[in-house]
C-alpha cells in the first residue's frame, strides 16, 4: 500500500480526519494532504515546516521513556482549533489533524477541571 492509498483509506474510515501527513526519521515528508474540501488553518509554508520537523522531534522525545513505561502508543496535542495525533508506524511518523470537536473524554474533562482550579489558585500577582 502506498502513502496515498493509506491516506485515502484513513479519510474514508475517519470522517473527522482533516489532514494526513507522513514523515520519515530523516525529516523527509513522504506525504502531506488535507481532506478534499477542507482548508488548512495555517499558511502552507508553516504547515510544511511544522510537519517536516516537529513530529519526529516530539515523538523521539517522548519515546525516551519507553524502557521504563513501555511502548509509546500515541502523542496528542489539543489546540483550540485542532487536535493533532502523532503515531510511529512502520518506521514512519504519522500525523493526523482533527476538528476540535473530537473528544478525548478523560483528558478533556481533566483539562476543564484544571483550568477552573488554575483560574482560582494560580492567579499571578
Amino acid at each position: 500500500m502506498t502513502a496515498k492509498e493509506f491516506a485515502r483509506e484513513a479519510f474514508r474510515k475517519e470522517p473527522k480526519l482533516r489532514y494526513v501527513g507522513i514523515v520519515d526519521d530523516g525529516y523527509h515528508i513522504i506525504f502531506s494532504e488535507m481532506r478534499e474540501g477542507v482548508s488548512s488553518l495555517t499558511p502552507d509554508e508553516q504547515d510544511r515546516n511544522f510537519v517536516q520537523l516537529m513530529p519526529p522531534i516530539i515523538v523521539d522525545a517522548v519515546e525516551k521513556l519507553q524502557p521504563l513505561l513501555g511502548k509509546l502508543d500515541t502523542v496528542t496535542v489539543r489546540y483550540e482549533k485542532s487536535l493533532l495525533g502523532f503515531f510511529r508506524m512502520q518506521g514512519l511518523i504519522l500525523i493526523f489533524s482533527f476538528d476540535p470537536d473530537v473528544t478525548t473524554p478523560f483528558i478533556s474533562a481533566l483539562s476543564d477541571k484544571m483550568n477552573t482550579l488554575g483560574t482560582t489558585y494560580l492567579v499571578q500577582p
